[in-house]
């Protein structure tokens, strides 16, 4: 098996994440990190023995010159260090939000199409085994059809290097960083919707993160109902949760994060936990999930499709723009107060 040589680019909560479930894959070894915070290229010296570290991803991506590049700085560095990597000649694993506008994503899909290589977005919601059993169980008309469906995720505040993820020109507002994940969600299960409307608890946009708890409707016209709500004002101490509610014609099925059976269905006649895939258990990362398992698979997609030479298909660029533009979309919502279309 030929080696894979990866440099990550962001060694936060979410690269050391990446990069603590990196090593755990056969063929892969980690030649280099770049984070801007000292405290970090420490940790990563310290954890995973990374004997090149740099202070710019810029810097790595010119003198190490991986076959894999993970980009999981902020996301307002996304698009620059994605077509740096391209450019470069190194297939891109780029975490979410693809990046901060449209022209950005466009930008990025050219340089993909340019360089012959491979470039895949971490919108990992389709690698998590309880989001996975409710696409299927929607494909196959299992209970019927789908007729509502409400998603949440709420935890604390995020902060991030100088505070990005509290300004709204370079975080997004965890609408579009946080609550990105159901969105996307919504559009890989139902498909795009024709409008979103959104309302939303509101803090100074530049210092305190703007729309810090929001409510979606996404309309589909003649069903389902989609509901989504999203926090990052949770006091200190809150777990974070990721829930699902899922009413079809004969069954409803349920997804908490915080229960020890994660995944219910309720069918009428019985009420069971249908057994899923944890290929790996969790790891100090420090994240506030329970399982690294989804990374993994995430991960073990886009590094199986580089070596076969076949582009990545569950998650593509242009399905994570899609997702970038229904984001926007409900940005625009919560600023306005009005319904925006999307069709």
């Amino acid at each position: 098996m030929k080696i894979l040589r990866v440099g990550i680019c962001g060694l936060g909560s979410m690269g050391m994440h990446h990069a603590m479930s990196l090593v755990r894959h056969p063929g892969v070894r980690l030649v280099a990190g770049a984070d801007m915070e000292k405290k970090n290229r420490d940790r990563a010296a310290r954890e995973l023995k990374i004997d090149r570290l740099y202070r710019d991803g810029r810097e790595l991506i010119r003198k190490e010159k991986p076959d894999v590049l993970w980009v999981c700085a902020p996301t307002y560095l996304h698009r620059e260090l994605t077509c740096m990597g391209l450019a470069a000649g190194m297939h891109v694993f780029c975490e979410k939000p693809m990046a901060g506008t449209l022209r950005e994503c466009e930008a990025m899909i050219r340089a993909e199409q340019a360089s012959g290589k491979f470039l895949m977005i971490g919108q990992v919601l389709r690698f998590w085994p309880e989001y996975l059993f409710l696409k299927e169980t929607v494909s196959d008309g299992r209970y019927g059809k789908l007729q509502t469906l409400s998603l949440l995720r709420m935890g604390g505040v995020s902060t991030g290097f100088q505070g990005w993820f509290l300004d709204e020109m370079r975080g997004g507002s965890q609408i579009f960083d946080r609550h990105i994940h159901d969105t996307d969600a919504v559009l890989w299960i139902c498909g795009k919707p024709a409008s979103v409307r959104v309302s939303a608890d509101v803090r100074d946009r530049q210092t305190a993160g703007g729309a810090v708890h929001s409510f979606t409707e996404y309309e589909f016209p003649g069903g389902p109902l989609v509901h989504a709500e999203g926090s990052a004002d949770m006091p200190a101490g809150y777990p974070f949760t990721a829930r699902y509610h899922a009413v079809f014609e004969r069954a409803c099925v349920e997804f908490d994060s915080r229960c020890r059976e994660t995944l219910t269905v309720y069918d009428g006649k019985e009420v069971f936990h249908p057994e899923l895939p944890h290929p790996a258990e969790d790891e100090s990362s420090g994240l506030n999930i329970s399982s690294v398992g989804p990374y993994m698979l995430e991960q073990r997609h886009f590094l199986d499709c580089v070596r076969k030479g076949v582009p990545p298909d569950r998650v593509t660029p242009e399905s994570a723009m899609e997702t970038i533009r229904t984001a926007k979309a409900e940005m625009r919502s919560e600023r306005t107060g009005r319904r925006v279309a999307l069709r």
